[in-house]
C-alpha cells in the first residue's frame, strides 16, 4: 500500500488575482477624483496667502504715505516665493472718484501650471474699499456652469 501524499501547491490562483486587482481599480477610480479636488483647494491657500501678503503690505505702505500702492514692486512683494502656481496683479488704486481709498486684489493661476485645471475658482478676488474687504471668486469662463461669483466655495469662513 502507497501512502503517497501529493503535496498541495500554495499560492494564488488567477481567478483570485484578477479580483483583487479589479478590487483596488475600482478603489482607484473613486479614490482619484476626489485626491485631484483635495489638492486643488489645498493650492488655493497659496492664492489666499499671496493676497493676504498683498492685504498687509498695502497696510504698511499706506501707514507710510497717504494712499495705497499702485504697482506690487512698491510693495517689495516677491509672489512668486509666496505661490508658484498663482500669478497676482493690483489695480483700481484711485481709478475712480468713488474708490479713492481702496484697491482690487486678483490672483489667477498661471497658463499650464496645476492650477490651471480649477474650474470653480479660477480668479480670486480681494477688494477693499474703505476699510471693508470683500472676497470673491469667479469660476472658468469657457466653462458655463463655472462663470458666476464662486467666492462661497472658494474663500474658507
Amino acid at each position: 500500500m502507497c501512502t503517497c501524499s501529493r503535496s498541495r501547491r500554495r499560492g494564488f490562483t488567477l481567478i483570485e488575482l484578477m479580483v483583487a486587482l479589479a478590487i483596488a481599480g475600482i478603489l482607484a477610480a473613486v479614490a482619484y477624483p476626489a485626491y485631484t479636488s483635495h489638492m486643488q483647494r489645498a493650492r488655493r491657500a497659496d492664492a489666499i496667502s499671496a493676497l493676504t501678503a498683498v492685504m498687509q503690505a498695502q497696510e504698511r505702505f499706506r501707514s507710510n504715505s497717504a494712499t495705497y500702492a499702485s504697482t506690487l514692486s512698491a510693495l517689495n512683494l516677491n509672489i512668486a516665493s509666496i505661490t508658484p502656481l498663482y500669478s497676482v496683479s493690483l489695480s483700481g488704486v484711485g481709478a475712480t472718484p468713488g474708490f479713492d481709498v481702496g484697491y482690487i486684489a486678483t490672483a489667477t493661476p498661471i497658463a499650464g501650471g496645476k492650477q490651471a485645471t480649477d474650474l470653480t475658482c479660477k480668479t480670486l478676488t480681494v477688494t477693499l474699499v474703505g476699510a471693508t474687504p470683500q472676497y470673491s471668486a469667479t469660476g472658468d469662463p469657457s466653462n458655463s456652469g463655472t462663470n458666476r461669483d464662486t467666492g462661497s466655495e472658494c474663500w474658507p469662513r
